[in-house]
């Protein structure tokens, strides 16, 4: 149902029907694989279970072949047809999931041991096809750089023209950069160990393949994709079918294992630092368009085009809201940072509108004008907008806007609805037998000091007067009024002797 190329696939005209039944062929191998996989009970011995899943790789072998032939065709008609008006064939999405699907029948049948047995040779190979398609984009982003300033850089040095051989020399060279970012931010994700790194490349692969179906489906899918969802070579509308290929081929090398370990428990830590990964590439390719519309009103200036300037500031206004926004969340979700759950939940939610209205804006402000060669639209590809401003890839975005808008709010409600736990209550002191508490000898407390009076204060007289013997009067009362103060009496009358008379 979906397109391998722009000349082949269901409902293209001029297919040629020796493919089709080669694909036909193929395809019926391959769910022959699935079919005896799981034939024959659930009770298999450990000799059985590696010779079906040496039968699942052997029958899934002339479908992965016919893909990669798929792919080796678009890379030599990619450089055949390079610079001129033809229009080279791509890879549509239906190569692209074939091939995801090809991939996950030829792997053991799946099982937590299986995927522990062969992670190391997965991790391996998605190494390789990292590298493969970070190459083959830079090779591709060189090429198209070449074809489209060959006959600009020469004349850069000319007094009239040099400056408009300069403009469109760098709106060149951005885009192409542009179209190499996202490249090689997936690549560090393909090729290392990293859970969160395969998880985000699985998200964005199944977002891929879900916009490549509705670019393909819906009408309105010629208008957000000049080529109608079949990806070209890299720089040429954006990223290129390298990276579509590798971003689902990785997936399905490596996605089982990696979605296991995120369902599982405590797997929400998993998926939110898979989010914060596509963060990045979010914030990283609303960026780069951001400063590609820069690039488009420097060159409508020096070039006297009559594009309006309000388009490019608008389209650039979002792209530049979409990157902060996603670059304030990757900074202010990680631990370090305290965020209330329900607001990071709106900005999410912000942020898959923001995605949404670049993709719709980009479509609805781009002016409409009619062809110079009709015979360019066909009823594979091609529309009237004036510049094609979005892709496939920016559909992806917004689904992948979408998938991390879910991912915050289910992480949120399984964080809230974890139980606090509270600190142990201490055990109880062991109580001994009654029985021998009353063998024990009792033991005879010593009873108090008798008390022999209240206590007086004594008032602190320095060595010096006692030695020399001299009469502090003053001393003397004070000390008799403290006593007869602690003793309950008061002053009465004295006889000259100075001792007190008691009270009437």
């Amino acid at each position: 149902m979906l397109p391998w190329n722009i000349r082949f696939g269901v409902g293209i005209a001029g297919s040629n029907a020796w493919v089709f039944a080669l694909l036909v062929v193929v395809t019926l191998v391959s769910l022959v694989a699935l079919v005896l996989s799981h034939a024959g009970g659930g009770r298999a011995t450990h000799a059985d279970s590696d010779r079906v899943n040496r039968l699942r790789l052997v029958l899934n072998v002339p479908y992965l072949a016919l893909a990669v032939g798929f792919l080796g065709w678009a890379v030599v008609q990619s450089f055949s047809t390079g610079g001129t008006a033809d229009v080279p064939p791509g890879v549509g999405p239906g190569v692209w999931i074939g091939l995801a699907g090809a991939l996950l029948a030829a792997q053991p049948v799946f099982s937590e041991g299986a995927v522990l047995d062969t992670a190391p040779s997965a991790s391996g190979v998605c190494r390789t096809i990292g590298f493969t398609a970070l190459a083959l984009t830079v090779v591709a982003v060189l090429a198209n750089l070449y074809w489209r300033t060959r006959f600009v850089v020469p004349n850069i040095g000319d007094a009239d023209t040099g400056v408009q051989n300069l403009v469109v020399a760098v709106a060149a060279v951005l885009y192409g950069v542009v179209a190499l970012l996202p490249v090689i931010v997936t690549a560090r994700w393909i090729v290392s160990s990293n859970a969160a790194g395969r998880l985000a490349t699985t998200l964005l692969a199944a977002t891929v393949a879900a916009a490549g179906v509705f670019v393909w489906v819906l009408p309105v899918g010629r208008d957000l994709d000049a080529f109608h969802g079949i990806a070209q070579s890299a720089s040429t509308v954006g990223v290129g079918f390298e990276a579509y290929l590798a971003w689902t081929a990785a997936a399905a090398i490596i996605g089982g294992g990696v979605v296991l370990a995120a369902t599982s428990a405590g797997g929400a830590a998993l998926w939110r630092a898979a989010a914060r990964k596509c963060l990045v590439l979010i914030a990283v390719w609303c960026g780069g368009t951001a400063v590609l519309r820069i690039a488009d009103l420097m060159v409508s200036a020096v070039l006297d085009l009559p594009d309006p300037p309000y388009i490019g500031a608008a389209l650039m206004a979002f792209d530049l809201a979409t990157a902060l926004l996603a670059m304030w969340l990757y900074v202010n979700t990680s631990r370090r940072v305290a965020v209330p759950r329900l607001l990071v939940a709106l900005l999410y939610g912000i942020l898959f509108a923001l995605t949404v209205c670049r993709v719709i804006l980009g479509v609805a402000l781009v002016p409409r004008v009619p062809p110079l060669n009709p015979a360019l639209i066909t009823d594979v590809y091609g529309n009237t907008l004036a510049q094609q401003i979005t892709s496939t890839f920016d559909v992806a975005l917004c689904a992948l806007g979408f998938a991390l808008l879910a991912i915050a709010l289910v992480t949120s409600s399984t964080v809230a609805a974890t139980p606090v736990r509270h600190r142990p209550t201490p055990s109880p002191t062991p109580q001994t037998d009654r029985a021998a508490d009353w063998a024990a000898p009792t033991t005879v407390l010593a009873a108090p000091a008798a008390q022999e009076g209240p206590a007086t204060v004594r008032i602190f007289r320095p060595e010096q007067e006692s030695e020399l013997g001299a009469p502090d009067r003053v001393a003397d009362v004070l000390a008799q009024s403290t006593q007869r103060f602690a003793a309950g009496t008061t002053y009465g009358s004295t006889n000259p002797s100075g001792s007190p008379s008691s009270d009437q």
